[in-house]
């Protein structure tokens, strides 16, 4: 990419114009500004700090943008293309207002190239990190649309939504996580630790010790002299298991058993059901085309089953059926998410019923969640108390016994 020149230049009308332009030196600028009828005052190189624009632009090292972040600034942009602001002002703005560095290059970057005449969308594929592909599919269709603030809002709708949606899963694991995690280590401490040092005692006096307090001994035992080759064989499984997943067949055959099982099942579906609807829904409101839709919508979702199923769906799509029946036929979605697509097909509103269903879905799966969780800490926490209890127990027990001995 070219170097990038802040520049400040008067209009044949003798008004200041502000921007940047990219050239391969100041002379190059100074001659495109002259070709464009304006006549430069001040022209500086990008990643020099500019004092009157307040901007600093180190071009050298490329900055994404978190997806946090980009949903953010896409609903800034929607407010601005809504009131008729141009892009290349918008981004500008965007640049100025933002405090975040990763955000003033980015949209400094954009700037540039659509002052050349590039489209949004095109500029924006030159940073696909910052701009995944189905966000760059939705801003052409709503380049293609004319309504390009329009299509902004809906993606700045879409971005909440599943960023509500990750934050809910999130919520979700991590306080069991942590809590398993404490409970493990708690239980460590005490074969490892405690227990063996309060055994020891009752082995010095030859106490004839119960069964329970020998299984707990027998398991102290095993954690002390292979707990490190325990721990390193859970390591190597587990990385074993993260490599097997970068193979397709084994991550579909993975997949295929998450779904099988009861509540993690659901789980998947209903994320990935709403996920695949609310892409789908979003991109045909915004006017793309139903197969380019699919093919899109189809990225959101990462379990390896249910993307086969919408390769079918897409191939039946192609051939001229319907999308409801393409649906019904891949047998993964369920009734209800099928019978709204058709209601939709039937009435012409299928990317409203699409979005409904997809609010629904969120829902659903939000309400799901919470009962899971309701149920999954005090079973956690029950757990732990039964085992600490059978350890408090096997150290009791012998010294109940020896009390008994004595008052005999």
């Amino acid at each position: 990419m070219m170097p990038a020149y802040n520049y400040e230049a008067l209009d044949t009308n003798g008004t200041t114009k502000r921007g940047v332009i990219a050239a391969d030196s100041k002379r190059d600028a100074n001659h495109k500004l002259r070709t464009n009828s304006l006549f430069p005052t001040n022209i500086v190189l990008g990643k020099e700090k500019k004092k009157s624009s307040g901007i600093g632009i180190d071009f050298l090292k490329q900055k994404s943008i978190s997806s946090k972040d980009l949903t953010l600034i896409t609903r800034q942009m929607a407010t601005l293309f809504s009131a008729g602001t141009p892009v290349e002002e918008a981004l500008y703005a965007l640049a100025t207002q933002s405090e975040k560095s990763s955000i003033r290059d980015v949209m400094i970057r954009l700037r540039v190239e659509v002052s050349e005449g590039k489209r949004l969308s095109d500029a924006m594929s030159s940073d696909q990190t910052s701009f995944p592909a189905l966000y760059r599919s939705m801003i052409r269709a709503g380049e293609a649309s004319g309504d390009l603030g329009g299509i902004m809002e809906k993606i700045a709708d879409y971005g909440e939504k599943t960023e509500k949606i990750r934050n809910t899963i999130s919520t979700a694991m991590v306080y069991p996580i942590v809590l398993s995690v404490v409970a493990a280590a708690v239980l460590v401490i005490l074969m490892t630790f405690v227990v063996p040092k309060v055994i020891t005692q009752f082995e010095n006096i030859g106490a004839d010790l119960p069964g329970l307090t020998l299984f707990v001994m027998a398991l102290s035992e095993f954690l002390v002299g292979y707990g490190l080759l325990l721990a390193g064989v859970i390591v190597g499984f587990t990385a074993f298991y993260v490599s097997a997943l970068k193979h397709k067949l084994f991550r579909k055959r993975v997949h295929a058993t998450y779904l099988k099982i009861p509540v993690i099942g659901r789980l998947v579906l209903s994320v990935s059901s709403a996920r695949f609807a609310r892409t789908l829904g979003t991109l045909i409101e915004g006017g793309s085309p139903v197969l380019e839709s699919i093919t899109a919508a189809k990225e959101t979702v990462t379990n390896e089953v249910i993307r086969d199923a919408i390769d079918k769906i897409y191939l039946r799509v192609l051939e001229g059926q319907s999308l409801s029946l393409a649906m019904k036929q891949a047998g993964v979605f369920s009734s209800l998410l099928v019978y709204m697509c058709s209601l939709g097909e039937k009435s012409g509103r299928l990317s409203f019923m699409l979005l409904k269903i997809a609010d629904y879905l969120e829902s659903e799966f939000e309400s799901f969640t919470n009962k899971a969780l309701s149920l999954l800490e005090p079973m956690i926490i029950i757990i732990m108390g039964v085992m600490v209890g059978i350890i408090v127990l096997s150290i009791m027990l012998p010294i109940m016994r020896l009390n008994s001995l004595v008052l005999m």
